[in-house]
Parts: C-alpha cells; sequence; structure tokens
C-alpha cells in the first residue's frame, strides 16, 4: 500500500544519540499525519554496530520498518531507502540529526502544490530546511538560499556546496537520479553536493521551506569531518565547467 509520504532515515553507529533523533521525527511525522498525510517510517540499518542495532530494534521503534542494507555508503544507502520507500513524496534524515516539526506537513505541502500544478515554479522540486543549526561539536546558524533568491549564485558551487544532505522531494527525484558512491582509493567524496549539482543539471530546482529548520549534529568523528581529514574532493563534474556554471 503507498503513501503519502516516506520518513527514510539511514542508521550506521548512532546509539543514544539517535533517541532525540527519533522523537524529532514522531514529533514531526504527527504533525504531517494531522495534516491528512498518510506517512511511511522506514530505517535503513547499513552495516549497523552491535549497539545501533540493539537501540533501534527497541519495541518502541516496532512501527519502522527495518531495512538490512549492505552498502557500506551514505549515498548508496540512501539510493536503497529510495528504491524501497512507497510514498510519493521521500525525506530523509541521518540519525543523529533532528528538524523542526513543521518540516514534514509545510514541506509536503508546497510538492504537494506542485504536483496539483498551482505553483509557478513547476513540479520538479526539491526541498531543504531553510536554516541549518549546527550543534555539539560546532555551534553555527547557516541560512539556505533557494535558487530563486538574490542570494543565490552559480559560482558558489565550485567552493563549496549549498545545501545539507536533508531534503525533501518526490520519490521520482531520488530514482532519476540516485546518489553516487564514494571513491575512498581516489580520494572522491561529498555526494549530496554532487546530487545536487546532477539534479540542477537535470531540470530539478532546489527551494527552501520557509521557518523549518534541521539541527545538524557536527561530530568530531562526522563523515564530513572525515572527508575533510583524508583530503577528499568533490568529483569532477562537466557541470562545473567554466562555460556551463552560469546555467546552473
Amino acid at each position: 500500500m503507498s503513501a503519502d509520504l516516506t520518513v527514510a532515515l539511514n542508521a550506521h553507529s548512532e546509539t543514544v544519540v539517535a533517541g532525540p533523533t527519533m522523537s524529532s521525527a514522531e514529533a514531526a511525522i504527527a504533525a504531517a499525519e494531522a495534516a491528512g498525510l498518510t506517512v511511511e517510517r522506514i530505517i535503513g540499518l547499513d552495516r549497523v554496530s552491535d549497539g545501533a542495532r540493539a537501540f533501534f530494534e527497541q519495541p518502541a521503534f516496532d512501527s519502522w520498518r527495518r531495512l538490512e542494507l549492505d552498502c557500506g555508503d551514505l549515498g548508496l544507502s540512501r539510493n536503497a531507502l529510495a528504491e524501497a520507500a512507497t510514498g510519493e513524496i521521500v525525506a530523509f534524515l541521518d540519525a543523529d540529526d533532528l528538524f523542526s516539526e513543521n518540516w514534514l506537513s509545510d514541506g509536503a505541502a508546497v510538492l504537494r502544490a506542485a504536483a496539483a500544478g498551482r505553483d509557478p515554479r513547476g513540479e520538479r522540486l526539491i526541498l531543504h530546511p531553510e536554516v541549518n543549526w549546527f550543534f555539539d561539536a560546532a555551534r553555527s546558524v547557516l541560512v539556505n538560499p533557494d535558487q530563486g533568491s538574490e542570494f543565490y549564485t552559480p559560482l558558489y558551487w565550485q567552493m563549496a556546496n549549498y545545501y545539507d544532505s536533508l531534503a525533501m522531494a518526490p520519490r521520482t527525484a531520488f530514482l532519476e537520479v540516485p546518489y553516487a558512491g564514494r571513491d575512498k582509493e581516489r580520494g572522491l567524496g561529498f555526494e549530496d553536493w554532487r546530487w545536487n549539482i546532477e539534479t540542477i543539471e537535470a531540470g530539478w530546482r532546489h527551494m527552501t521551506v520557509p521557518d523549518t529548520i534541521i539541527f545538524k549534529r557536527r561530530r568530531d568523528d562526522s563523515l564530513v569531518t572525515q572527508l575533510g581529514a583524508s583530503r577528499s574532493v568533490l568529483w569532477d563534474l562537466d557541470a562545473l565547467r567554466i562555460d556551463r556554471l552560469e546555467t546552473l
């Protein structure tokens, strides 16, 4: 049976830090259901540690479908979750982050209006929270501009990633443009950065939802920290060529 919205959570080695994450997800799901949406819950257990398995197999999370994965890669894990989802819309969440209670309901309302032809920006929208609030090993706040903002410039893509990996979009976006896996041997990573660029190139438009927040836990051993420490770089993408960049 299909759902309006699938919440897909990636789990690896998280234990107690995932407690607030799950509470955050359930609060947002309750708000979405109160708005009339049917919601599917999936946890992707990707080569999880024993501690993480014990945590997520608690009876408290029996309303979540647990999917065993053997990807060993965050991007490939997201691909598997998107393929398994039954929702018309998919919203990703990492197991150590949190999002605001209105994120799912407000974001889904934007996408459903677009699908019904009631949004002048078109149907091919990918959504991100308006604010990234970093905590734990780092403390900062980042406001995300959408592609229609006067603060958006395609030149930024050559230096940094505009949007966090937490995204909400029609399921077709994730199927049409799957995430690339990391290439550790060649030092290539930042799959969400690449995915953002490739979806824009494929005609998807990245937007932010007003008054929504992702609370992003920045740990000393986070994937972003590991990529930086290993001096990983973004793939050499054709879309980033100087003669093509301004079309993003």
